[in-house]
């Protein structure tokens, strides 16, 4: 199963940050206004279309595979 992560090193904690306002399913958040990005592996579909919608090349893909029990261990 493939996600998205943010690398904190690159993000810049925008303001208004591209990848939270466009993805769908609403996975980037922040907890408070000027913390870096997180993204909620729950959430996130694994589109990626955040890894190109980023101006810091901050987002990466992560893949989880299966436990073998049918569960992914994130």
């Amino acid at each position: 199963m493939k996600r998205a992560i943010i690398d904190s090193k690159k993000c810049k904690s925008c303001k208004v940050c591209e990848v939270e306002s466009k993805c769908t399913m609403h996975a980037p958040f922040r907890e408070i206004p000027d913390q870096k990005m997180w993204i909620d592996f729950y959430k996130c579909s694994g589109c990626m279309k955040c890894k190109t919608i980023c101006p810091n090349n901050a987002v990466n893909e992560i893949i989880q595979p299966c436990n073998g029990k049918g569960k992914l261990g994130w």
